[in-house]
């Protein structure tokens, strides 16, 4: 009988390697080179195959990142010849990162007029200019990139350490545009306002550390806005004399600002809202709150009712320190008729727990009936005046009744309360926090789950402030039997 043999498959050969890439469609090569995220290294990767040799030439999307081992002429070169070689077809995005502190010389201005050109010429649709030079310049696009019916995503980041200005044209037409976000720009209030109301479908506007007068925008396609600043780079009233929002659609608010600066919001779809409250008008020196008249602290607390009445609708809903350092420094306010938060679900709070703030955060929680998670970032250095809260373990607990000590945080002897996640970041073990979670654990009746994040400081008596405080927390009265305790 003749032995049958078998043969064994012969090894890939290179060229059969190469083909593995070659019979790749290129949508598909288009989007594994989309990961990449850098035009030159982009180029680079031609060798893999003789197909991919031009692919590079019909990406949709293309990104140049400087690269601080060239030469600013080089690297200008460059996006040159790869926009000149690419092939005559659409352009969905172009980003260019342009980060140099040491560039004094090349005119980044005229490079970008010319690279924007090209983008608006072959209808581009996401536009992207991260530029940062130890300069100030002026940016005066050309006509067209602001009338682009193309356009959907603009973002332009054109300013280090001094921030640059951007030239508007009078004409502005961007019918499409619906992602606008301005960083580190010294922008023109009396063409601000028409900017926003020519671009009718916006449905998100951010605005970060830009210079700017009366900020006023009328949108009924607006959804998300955001206008935050740096203390290190401006004084808060550089950043806009007030702000005018009408924005019957808007869901998300992220703001840090003024109390004054907040002239006007309509605001009724509210859901989720962050606010950052600042009154320093020093720069770097947020302490000067305190040094305020006392009348000029009344008017900043009725401010802060005024915003809390915006947010009637909000279901998740974050404050700063500087908020409830405000409002519980006006008492007589808290025993006036509160506004209300019905739909609030969520709230997220950065504070030091000290025996005023611990009061308007149970204040806030009266006015959110339907409010089921809390969280409380403690922030010791929040306030320079602070002084420091005694430990558990440096004397013993204190016996006054709850009621009183957190007087006229809770109106009623049995007011419950309806959480069921209580989050406490960065615990010290003072006594004024036991007190604090004393409320929860005797008035949440609905409560599933109380997290403790402590604040491992390194210091000697650390552990044994951590067993102490669990020690007295686990001798309170619990109003929940399913409640369940977490330290991390």
């Amino acid at each position: 009988m003749e032995e049958e043999t078998i043969d064994s498959p012969e090894p890939a050969s290179p060229k059969s390697e190469e083909n593995r890439f070659s019979l790749l469609p290129n949508a598909l090569i288009h989007h594994i080179l989309s990961f990449v995220d850098d035009m030159r290294i982009t180029v680079q990767m031609s060798i893999l195959s003789n197909r991919w040799r031009h692919i590079w030439k019909s990406l949709p999307a293309l990104t140049f990142r400087y690269d601080p081992i060239v030469s600013n002429g080089f690297f200008r070169d460059f996006v040159n010849t790869a926009l000149m070689l690419r092939e005559d077809i659409d352009l969905h995005s172009l980003t260019v990162v342009w980060i140099d502190p040491l560039n004094t010389d090349i005119d980044i201005a005229d490079a970008l007029n010319t690279w924007v050109l090209y983008a608006v010429k072959r209808k581009v649709k996401k536009l992207v200019f991260v530029i940062g030079v130890n300069k100030s310049q002026s940016f005066e696009f050309p006509e067209c990139v602001f009338n682009c019916e193309s356009l959907t995503n603009l973002r332009l980041y054109l300013g280090s350490m001094y921030r640059s200005t951007l030239c508007l044209p009078e004409s502005i037409h961007l019918p499409n545009l619906k992602y606008l976000k301005f960083e580190a720009l010294h922008l023109y209030e009396d063409l601000m306002t028409d900017f926003f109301t020519r671009c009718p479908a916006l449905e998100s506007v951010t605005i970060n550390n830009c210079i700017m007068g009366d900020l006023q925008i009328v949108s009924h396609s607006l959804k998300h806005f955001t206008m935050l600043y740096s203390s290190f780079n401006a004084t808060v009233s550089e950043v806009a004399n007030s702000v005018l929002l009408f924005a019957p659609n808007l869901e998300v608010f992220d703001i840090k600002c003024h109390p004054s600066q907040l002239f006007g919001l309509f605001l009724k779809s509210l859901v989720k809202a962050d606010v950052e409250m600042v009154v320093q008008e020093k720069r770097n020196n947020p302490y000067t709150y305190s040094e305020l008249a006392g009348e000029a602290k009344d008017m900043y607390a009725k401010a802060m009712m005024i915003m809390l009445e915006k947010f009637h609708n909000v279901k998740d809903l974050t404050l700063s320190s500087r908020f409830i350092q405000i409002i519980s420094r006006s008492p007589d306010l808290l025993k006036t008729k509160p506004p209300q938060l019905p739909h609030l679900r969520r709230m997220e709070l950065r504070t030091y727990l000290s025996k005023d703030c611990a009061q308007a955060i149970l204040y806030l929680l009266r006015i959110s009936p339907k409010i089921e998670s809390l969280s409380v970032r403690i922030d010791k250095d929040c306030f320079a005046e602070q002084p420091t809260g005694l430990y558990c373990n440096e004397i013993n607990f204190p016996s006054e009744n709850i009621e009183e000590y957190w007087k006229p945080g809770l109106t009623s002897r049995y007011e419950p309360l309806h959480l069921k996640v209580v989050e406490l970041v960065d615990v010290n073990g003072s006594v004024d926090e036991l007190r604090f979670i004393e409320v929860f654990l005797k008035y949440a009746v609905r409560l599933e789950k109380l997290v403790l994040y402590w604040n491992w400081d390194g210091s000697d008596n650390l552990m044994d402030r951590v067993m102490k405080f669990d020690e007295k927390l686990r001798s309170l009265p619990k109003a929940s039997s399913r409640v369940s305790t977490l330290f991390y």
